[in-house]
């Protein structure tokens, strides 16, 4: 199985974390605008250059919209790429949204570099359990929990993140770590499924138009990222102790 004699690894990778998770923001920040405009929001996503060099980077806005009361989710994602002159600040993508009084919305603004490697961060919740005005929470240093972010591209992929989505939160899981579900072309008219965690692919399949299929790895990944998780907090347990 896939974590069979890969102690080695899983100990590099526990050190590679460490410096991940801290994202410094210190070449490049990213800042999320919220204004509120009747009963919708208009959320900007920012960057400003805090060096005297030109910059550049990938950007991902991801907007994840739950509804209280009945529980439907939805999640959208504008993806770009930027440069900015020195000490500049650009607006890159603008999202406005309808939000009730049952409505949580989480904004999560993250930027890349050339290596995939999380550069720079932000997060804004906006909304809880029915309170009258707009809450707006940015967050310094957040952690961030439950985070499925969905890139593929089909609606077979589609198909797979809503069935993945569903067993992964009816199981309890409420991780720190963000999931990506992500979806290429492959052969043919094939298309590819991967899920990744701190930028390491922990399952992968070629998709198949069958529902029976579909739900079975589905129940194959979530489980594999039940594992995944649980053997990352005990590494992360162990070296603590240590």
């Amino acid at each position: 199985m896939y974590f069979i004699n890969r102690h080695i690894i899983i100990f590099l990778l526990f050190f590679s974390f460490l410096v991940y998770g801290q994202v410094p923001q210190d070449k490049i920040k990213a800042k999320i605008e919220i204004e509120r405009v009747e009963n919708s929001v208009k959320i900007t996503g920012t960057a400003e250059n805090l060096t005297e060099v030109i910059r550049s980077a990938t950007y991902r806005l991801s907007v994840i919209k739950n509804n209280n009361k009945s529980n439907n989710q939805s999640n959208n994602d504008q993806v770009g790429v930027f440069t900015l002159q020195p000490n500049e600040i650009q607006k890159l993508s603008t999202s406005q949204i309808n939000l009730t009084a049952d409505d949580e919305v989480i904004i999560l603004l993250l930027f890349y570099d050339e290596d995939k490697q999380i550069i720079a961060k932000d997060r804004v919740v906006l909304g809880e359990e029915k309170k009258d005005d707009v809450i707006v929470l940015p967050v310094d240093g957040f952690v961030l929990r439950g985070i499925i972010t969905d890139d593929t591209k089909t609606k077979m992929g589609k198909d797979f993140y809503d069935r993945y989505y569903y067993k992964y939160n009816d199981i309890g899981i409420n991780a720190e770590k963000i999931v990506t579900i992500s979806e290429e072309y492959s052969f043919a008219r094939n298309t590819a499924i991967s899920i990744t965690i701190d930028n390491e692919v922990i399952y992968d399949f070629l998709v198949r138009p069958d529902d029976e299929f579909l739900d079975a790895v589905a129940e194959e990944a979530v489980n594999t990222t039940f594992t995944y998780l649980k053997e990352k907090e005990k590494q992360r347990k162990y070296f603590t102790q240590y």
